[in-house]
């Protein structure tokens, strides 16, 4: 967990005006700073010198240096798990589900350590399947994919080269077993992974994913299902447990994930947490409640930053993850949902939350469906009325919790390239954070609370302090009798 590093702005001068004379002025963190006196400044932005403001320290994540030991290491003593080497034989069909193809190096280093397992346990190589799940929206329509898999897994050695090599179809009926129905969604699962002996996943979680949607039970029950189930877990109504938090200890899209896999008898796991360039920041095996659980935990633990207040007035979010430079419109809807629909958000209601934007979007189909969705509504409150009770892509399930978001929140886009597609999918529009700022004011008052927020998508603001330095039921002393 980081600290909030605290900044005050208590002089009438813009630091950007302050002369040379009489000031101190280094660099932190790429961050110019003044001092004068016991006055601090931040230059970054141009923001009013009377707002009271502190700043996140972005989340510092080192990669495992030997990410092979770590993997071994994790196989030979599993959470809650027997190892693979006793939970099989020489007889046993064993399949191995990857939510992605192995084609970097994190998902090769754990189907290294897994398979090599599986060859000291004597298992033949022709007993051993590798399903690529499908979890994405568009699935590949060719055999290229699986032509990348088989020159991948050359370097893995002569084992690797004899198993089994499959990509799973959500739309190909013959490949389904029933596995009945649970909360409304139909569990109609591949019938390699339902039929093997013994059933593993493998998988990667990125700082910043969420943990509920991410995991070894997701890569069964969404990635290796029928079509009519990845429809319905994409229902609006998998989405409404983060506008409102449920009553109940799992969301329900963590509860149908978890029985999905149950019923398939998903038995082991292994999975990494990886940073926004791939490295692997940790890595788990065993049960696979205990492994997911495990990595939500280790993400939690490096995304979390402690802050100095319960809630903030304005919240400036750098909509980009730590070791990326810039952000688009894209990326600040996303970042202003981390922000906005957050277990204990940060940002007060109605306060004015200010997404500086460094690039151009990309022409990806998420984000097409994702201006879509917006942009052919005439308000926040219509695109939630379209989409509500649908099933979603990617791009449009971010315009529906956004649209959510923007009923809570101000929301301001802050950049001279996106000044009119701001407008036209119902964010507040300014050409710079200067501008921004001024735009908050208005909601705001002239003196109001601020945060900013480096790396908002791979950085959680979370309080943590007490209200009140001193609780009057601790100290007797401070209770007043009984008066009767």
């Amino acid at each position: 967990m980081q600290r909030a590093r605290c900044v005050w702005r208590l002089s009438s001068h813009h630091p950007r005006e302050l002369p040379d004379e009489g000031y101190n002025r280094w660099s932190s963190r790429g961050v110019d700073v003044y001092e004068e006196d016991r006055c601090f400044f931040i230059s970054s932005y141009g923001l009013p010198t009377r707002w009271q403001i502190e700043q996140t320290a972005a989340a510092a994540a080192v990669p495992l240096a030997a990410v092979d030991a770590e993997v071994e290491i994790r196989l030979s003593n599993p959470l809650n798990s027997l190892p693979l080497a006793d939970l099989c034989g020489a007889n046993t069909n064993v399949v191995i589900v990857c939510d992605r193809a192995p084609l970097d190096e994190a998902r090769l280093a754990i189907l290294r350590g897994v398979l090599s397992h599986l060859e000291r346990a004597g298992i033949a190589p022709h007993r051993v399947t590798l399903l690529i799940a499908a979890m994405d929206d568009e699935m590949p329509n060719s055999a290229e994919p699986l032509h990348g898999v088989h020159t991948a897994l050359n370097g893995l050695g002569e084992y690797a080269n004899c198993i089994h090599i499959a990509q799973h179809d959500p739309e190909d009926v013959r490949e389904l077993d029933d596995m009945g129905s649970f909360e409304g969604v139909p569990l109609t699962i591949n019938y390699r992974a339902a039929e093997a002996d013994l059933l593993i996943a493998i998988y990667l979680m990125q700082l910043g994913d969420d943990a509920c949607c991410a995991g070894s039970c997701a890569t069964i029950t969404l990635g290796v299902v029928g079509a009519p189930a990845r429809r319905e877990l994409r229902t609006t109504r998998f989405y409404d447990d983060r506008i409102e938090p449920s009553a109940l200890d799992l969301p329900l899209f963590q509860r149908v994930v978890r029985e999905g896999a149950r019923r398939a008898g998903l038995m082991f796991a292994v999975g990494a947490l990886v940073d926004a360039k791939g490295h692997p920041l940790a890595v788990y095996a065993g049960a696979p409640i205990n492994v997911d659980d495990a990595l939500a935990d280790a993400a939690r633990a490096l995304q979390e930053c402690d802050v100095d207040a319960p809630s903030y007035d304005v919240v400036l979010a750098e909509p980009n993850r730590s070791g990326r430079a810039g952000g688009s419109l894209f990326d600040a809807g996303l970042a202003a949902i981390h922000i906005s629909l957050a277990r204990t958000p940060i940002l007060r209601r109605g306060g004015s939350l200010i997404l500086p934007i460094g690039r151009r979007d990309d022409d990806g189909a998420s984000a097409r469906a994702f201006y879509n969705a917006l942009t052919n509504a005439p308000s926040p409150e219509s695109v939630i009325r379209q989409l509500r009770g649908r099933s979603l892509q990617t791009g449009e399930a971010r315009a529906y919790l956004l649209a959510h978001a923007m009923q809570r929140h101000r929301v301001i886009a802050a950049g001279p390239q996106c000044e009119q597609l701001a407008r036209d999918i119902h964010f507040l529009s300014s050409s710079s954070v200067r501008e921004a700022a001024e735009l908050a004011e208005n909601f705001t008052g002239k003196h109001p609370r601020a945060l900013i927020v480096r790396h908002a998508l791979s950085t959680t603001p979370v309080f943590r302090g007490k209200l009140f330095t001193h609780d009057a039921f601790d100290a007797p002393e401070l209770v007043a009798p009984r008066w009767n």
